[in-house]
């Protein structure tokens, strides 16, 4: 399967599934879910796009704002549990859920007003295209919110447990990523600030227009 690229590789295979359907109570609603929504501050009537969205837990909240919300997710389980939770919500009709990966978006370009990616930038294989992509589905004027926990600083309360799992993956640095954003077009900076109360590795952009 192509999104299995994007995993860890302890987060592979069937057993893998089963982990993470076995942790629904601890991702179905965050502390850094609602803070990546706060940045992005999506508003009434806006086109809203939650990159990796998991469970969901990004896209409801941002539903409930008023938002018209595209969740995409490449891993089956993960968008089978979203598009479950969708039907419960009573801002549903404004919830779409869609496979996809961000290299390879399934939206049309200029038709999302504010992006958003809660603990995904590790997992995209090819962040140049992504940002790419990101550039693309914006609408002018439209910005973006990235985070990704960052377990490698010691005040991470699971900095034991998860320090170095980037390693395994694709490599978040602020800077760099920031600098590959302004190469596509986008005007972006990085930072390393505490989010929800843990280091946070955290994008802002604003598509020009």
């Amino acid at each position: 399967m192509v999104h299995e690229r994007h995993r860890h590789e302890h987060d592979k295979g069937l057993l893998a599934e089963v982990r993470w359907l076995w942790k629904i109570r601890t991702f179905w609603q965050t502390d850094l879910n609602r803070a990546i929504v706060e940045l992005a501050t999506p508003e009434p009537g806006e086109r809203g796009l939650d990159v990796g969205a998991g469970m969901g837990a990004a896209t409801v909240l941002a539903a409930k704002r008023g938002a018209h919300v595209v969740a995409v997710e490449p891993g089956g389980t993960m968008r089978l549990v979203c598009r479950l939770r969708r039907l419960f919500q009573r801002a549903r009709r404004r919830i779409i859920v869609e496979p996809g990966v961000a290299e390879d978006l399934p939206l049309s370009g200029d038709s999302t007003e504010v992006l958003w990616a809660g603990n995904a930038m590790h997992h995209w294989v090819d962040h140049e295209a992504a940002f790419a992509e990101f550039a693309r589905v914006l609408s002018p004027g439209g910005r973006l919110v990235l985070v990704d926990e960052d377990y490698d600083d010691p005040e991470h309360p699971k900095h034991a447990e998860f320090a170095g799992h980037e390693a395994e993956m694709t490599p978040v640095d602020v800077a760099v990523i920031a600098s590959t954003m302004r190469a596509v077009g986008l005007e972006a900076t990085g930072s390393h600030q505490k989010l929800a109360g843990v280091p946070a590795k955290v994008i802002r952009a604003v598509k020009p227009g």
